[in-house]
């Protein structure tokens, strides 16, 4: 049952009601006081290897966790996190997307251009398939069976035959793009962050339909789907906003102040919660309480860098990953990425206490 509170995300955007960290005592938004934010606990698993991570999957029928990172996939028991296997030979791992029906999985290797195909009880590879320059995110759709891998630096995407394992059409995009997500109805949408806008690509023809303007969202980069209320959670890292967007009308219904570089973002369905992974600052996670009014539960402290963030619908625990990062001496002022210190990658797990 979805809460009542006093101060909805839309009032914060537009009637100046200013949120602010709730701690165990404290309410955002003049709440009602039976209305107590949740209390969270935050464990750390340590994964073997070096280098940084990327998205996670999960597959809550199969009971499994996959973990990007770097030059391999970890295969978790979603339930004990135990360690089943690694999917190996990538050269760098960035997102994950299954079809069990076909005993298949894939990932996105932006390095070698390529997805990469693995047998899902063994994790081992079966075909590298030639993609667009950089693919990065990359979802299963049920409606048409494909898949669609997003190719950051071509603008465009691939679409996979699970069966032939082989591209079957690929599809210009107008901007690069960022964080995707499917319906499973026929529709997928991606974020386009330098045309602060949405894509929408019917999974049926194949085809793009339209964009749908984020006005007032800044680089849109990660992207959240509610089924029940068909509404899309947008992550706008330019100026630290959550839009709220209804797809179907094309229109931003509600939007709220998040943490700073939002990087990553998950809904759980069930808890009406949204879960905003900022790179600093702490996780923003937000109760909702009907399509267009929202209430901030916590500011949750967490690692620095814990980006990307999936959540298990039976256990509603909240999974990302990250390591202890250093800037290298870059000589030559060029302004070299953050590297992972050998030894530090992690799995963070954020569940209810």
């Amino acid at each position: 049952m979805r809460r009542l509170l006093a101060c909805s995300i839309a009032a914060i955007a537009l009637a100046g009601c200013q949120p602010t960290p709730r701690n165990e005592s404290a309410l955002a938004g003049n709440a009602a006081a039976d209305s107590a934010p949740t209390a969270f606990k935050v464990d750390k698993v340590p994964l073997p290897g070096e280098g940084r991570g990327d998205y996670l999957t999960i597959d809550a029928g199969a009971n499994r966790l996959y973990v990007t990172h770097s030059t391999v996939v970890h295969v978790l028991d979603l339930a004990t996190l135990t360690p089943l296997f690694q999917v190996e030979g990538l050269k760098g791992a960035h997102g994950v997307a299954l079809d069990p029906a076909r005993g298949h999985g894939f990932v996105t290797d932006g390095k070698q251009n390529a997805v990469v195909m693995f047998d899902l009880a063994t994790g081992k590879t079966i075909k590298a398939i030639p993609a667009g320059k950089k693919p990065d995110s990359i979802v299963h759709d049920l409606a048409s069976g494909m898949i669609f891998a997003f190719n950051g630096e071509s603008s465009d995407v691939s679409v996979i035959d699970s069966d032939k394992a082989e591209v079957i059409k690929t599809i210009k995009l107008p901007n690069a793009p960022e964080f995707s997500q499917s319906d499973g109805l026929g529709k997928l949408w991606v974020n386009l962050a330098k045309g602060n806008a949405i894509a929408e690509i019917d999974t049926k023809t194949l085809a793009l339909d339209r964009t749908i303007k984020l006005d007032g969202c800044e680089r849109p980069g990660p992207l959240a789907f509610d089924p029940t209320d068909r509404l899309l959670f947008a992550g706008c890292t330019g100026n630290s906003l959550l839009a709220v967007v209804d797809p179907d009308s094309g229109k931003i219904v509600a939007t709220a102040k998040v943490g700073e570089d939002p990087d990553g973002i998950a809904y759980d369905d069930a808890r009406d919660r949204i879960f905003v992974a900022n790179r600093k600052g702490g996780w923003t996670i937000i109760d909702q309480l009907d399509k267009t009014q929202y209430a901030l539960n916590r500011i949750l402290p967490i690692d620095d860098d814990a980006g990307t963030v999936s959540v298990d619908p039976k256990t509603h625990r909240a999974f990302t990953s990250t390591a202890d990062l250093f800037r290298p001496n870059d000589k030559a002022g060029n302004g070299a990425s953050p590297m992972a210190k050998p030894g530090t990658f992690r799995l963070m797990v954020v569940s209810e206490k």
